[in-house]
């Protein structure tokens, strides 16, 4: 593997105990509930503690996938000298909880997509970095015949190319790495209860698409 990225970027999947299919068993009971509230200030107006870092470090920490509650539980509390002091009004918090509502099934789909992958032995790698993803926009990084792929992962609508627009011109993009941008699209997609997930259809997506780079 990179050396550089091997030391720069530890692989967080490395850490994780779950595999795709016990996700799979374990979300298939859960009930995905969304909060009808969207506040200026809070979707755009406030910079808040990152959303992924606590989800990772529940995987990690608890050895299970969250739920919607148990996640928002955990982020409230490894956060909580910083609501501390920010002030947050009570719609605001409420708002912000609406947002963590709305990522949390992104954030299932792209773990589970990282450990299908990893599983599924296409690649000599299959890395997932939380400095990776928050400072240069890169959901996971792959290899094959010794040449690295950092790969974006979005759903095909228009509300995550604006997203996608806003998170390419924030970051700067790395030396020697391939770009591909994976969009997905919910129809057709793998659906597990009330989740859709990335499955064999992306996977072999990504691998054309790196093997045509």
């Amino acid at each position: 593997m990179n050396k550089f990225l091997s030391e720069a970027y530890p692989n967080k999947l490395d850490l994780i105990k779950l595999t795709s299919m016990e996700i799979e068993d374990q979300i298939s009971n859960y009930t995905l509930t969304f909060i009808q509230v969207r506040r200026n200030d809070v979707e755009w107006g406030m910079k808040f503690p990152m959303f992924v870092i606590s989800f990772y470090s529940f995987l990690i920490q608890k050895g299970n996938m969250p739920s919607q509650d148990d996640f928002w539980e955990h982020y409230l509390a490894e956060n909580s000298r910083w609501f501390d002091s920010a002030g947050l009004t009570s719609e605001q918090k409420e708002g912000l909880k609406a947002r963590v509502f709305r990522t949390y099934p992104s954030l299932v789909r792209d773990i589970h997509f990282c450990l299908l992958l990893k599983e599924g032995n296409l690649f000599a790698v299959v890395l997932y970095n939380e400095k990776l993803d928050i400072e240069n926009g890169i959901d996971l990084i792959v290899e094959k015949n010794g040449r690295f792929f950092a790969v974006n992962l979005f759903t095909d609508t228009r509300r995550a190319y604006m997203g996608r627009t806003k998170k390419h011109h924030r970051h700067e993009k790395l030396g020697d790495l391939y770009y591909i941008d994976l969009p997905v699209q919910f129809k057709g997609s793998k659906q597990c209860g009330d989740f859709f997930l990335y499955g064999e259809r992306e996977r072999e997506e990504l691998l054309k698409r790196v093997n045509g780079a």
